[in-house]
């Protein structure tokens, strides 16, 4: 009975996580892109992409580094 009850939990607990991880990759691949605007990425992560000002999703750091189109 234990060993069913630790399987369901540690089955949850791993979906859980991996929810979490698409949600926070949409996040990074649905920035909206306006063709007058300057986009930034990070220094650490250069697929992170956004506005000046904006905060890297992965590490938190501001989006300094211009990306060349």
């Amino acid at each position: 009975m234990k060993t069913l009850i630790i399987t369901a939990l540690l089955a949850i607990t791993l979906v859980s996580c991996n929810d979490k991880a698409k949600e926070t990759e949409k996040q990074t691949t649905e920035t909206p892109v306006n063709s007058s605007e300057k986009m930034y990425a990070c220094p650490m992560h250069p697929e992170v992409t956004g506005k000046k000002g904006d905060k890297c999703s992965k590490c938190g750091m501001d989006l300094t580094e211009e990306v060349k189109k």
